[in-house]
């Protein structure tokens, strides 16, 4: 069996990686490299030129999660390649149909269990649920000719399903693990102390108006802003992509809360979004949400501004330009990068010259240091592999009783 990874040993997204035994050829994970839109055009054909020599021949992908720095390049992959990924990550995909394309139409969809194994042309694969910022995300253990390969996704263990590492296979031959937070010492919040600090955030100015920016598939931390706004008797308001997305999730899970199963969470309609959607004729996506029960308007916002918090991105600033309210805070729950993204600037103009801006409101979907140590600790692993990584350095550092195998992008490893 050849391991390489084509993507990921200096580098923090973009991952692919690439197995092959004597009868197969599997890719693990396809994404853009975060930066990818920071590039020069000549910078990104040569990206979409090179991954479309990785994925000739592959006999089937296998996903991880749902971020695009994992699945952004779907689109290069051949009509029908098998793709598996759990049934949550499939559903969480199928979302960007709102806003663009399901990058899996042209796909052979194959929904995988957890901890159910799978076969393929001699190669067994099991998914194992782990945690992250992405619903559904899962680390992947793959079994041939004798060895064990676990690749751990992106993980972490301050999340609401933290403990889920110890079902993790052990004593594997190879652990791939991500190390985005491999070189940041620090130590990341859990979800309920977000919970908690949001909730301070609303006690520190009650009449204020209160806007978070989150991403829309973040289903905890949306959850959590949900608990705080519920705790202090404010309703959450939300877009019509993000109420469709919780929509989908809580057909998963029905813990998860909705717009159209509680009465504390209203939808907005941005204008460029819904005129978006009825271009595009896909007006399910509005009428699904039951707007006559479900809409709120800016006036309404603008006449009782306490009573709200509203989630909002960059692609809603022309709604928030009606709103007027005395007091208006912002919060980013979010990576800071997309905040000098080029794509944010009218927002960060418009979140400059009407808000107050308040500390971050954060916590990373990677594992720390200590949680890293933690895992390793438990798979005890006879090679430890970095990936999702800009430190591999850092590795032997703060893993001194492991055997590390660093390696550059495209470089074959026999295993």
């Amino acid at each position: 069996m050849t391991l390489t990874i084509h993507r990921g040993t200096h580098e923090i997204g973009g991952s692919c990686v690439e197995l092959h035994t004597a009868e197969a050829k599997i890719l693990i994970d396809f994404g853009l490299p975060l930066d990818y839109e920071k590039r020069t055009p000549e910078e990104q054909e040569q990206i979409r030129r090179t991954a479309t020599e990785w994925c000739k021949g592959v006999d089937a992908l296998f996903l991880s999660h749902a971020h695009a720095d994992h699945y952004g390049l779907f689109d290069l992959l051949p009509n029908d390649t098998p793709v598996y990924a759990t049934e949550d990550t499939f559903a969480m995909l199928a979302l960007d149909g709102i806003l663009g394309k399901d990058p899996t139409t042209h796909l052979k969809k194959c929904p995988m269990r957890g901890y159910q194994p799978y076969e393929i042309s001699g190669l067994t694969i099991t998914a194992y649920p782990i945690d992250h910022s992405a619903y559904g995300a899962c680390a992947l253990l793959f079994e041939a000719e004798g060895k064990r390969v676990l690749y751990s996704g992106d993980v972490r263990l301050h999340g609401v399903k933290g403990k889920l590492y110890k079902q993790l296979p052990r004593e594997v031959d190879y652990l791939l693990l991500e190390g985005t937070n491999i070189a940041r010492e620090q130590h990341n919040p859990t979800e309920q102390d977000v919970e908690n600090e949001f909730i301070k955030t609303f006690d520190d100015a009650p009449y204020a108006l209160n806007l978070v920016w989150c991403s829309s598939k973040n289903i905890d931390r949306i959850c959590a802003l949900f608990r705080a706004c519920r705790r202090r008797g404010k309703t959450l308001v939300i877009d019509p992509y993000t109420a469709n997305v919780l929509a989908a999730v809580s057909k998963l899970n029905p813990k998860i809360p909705s717009a159209t199963t509680t009465e504390q969470i209203k939808v907005y309609f941005p204008p460029r979004l819904t005129t978006r959607l009825t271009e595009r004729d896909q007006r399910q996506y509005i009428y699904s949400l039951n707007p006559r029960e479900n809409k709120i308007t800016y006036t309404e916002i603008s006449t009782t501004p306490e009573r709200y918090v509203m989630l909002v991105r960059p692609s809603v600033v022309e709604f928030l330009q009606k709103i007027d309210a005395p007091q208006i805070r912002f919060i980013k729950s979010i990576w800071s990068g997309y905040w000098d993204d080029p794509n944010t600037e009218r927002f960060r103009h418009w979140v400059e010259a009407n808000c107050e801006q308040l500390p971050d409101i954060h916590s990373s979907g990677h594992a720390d240091i200590t949680s890293l140590q933690r895992i390793v600790k438990f798979v005890q692993p006879k090679h430890l592999v970095p990936i999702h990584t800009d430190s591999p350095n850092r590795f032997a550092e703060l893993f001194p009783d492991s055997s590390i195998i660093s390696s550059n992008d495209n470089k074959e490893m026999n295993i």
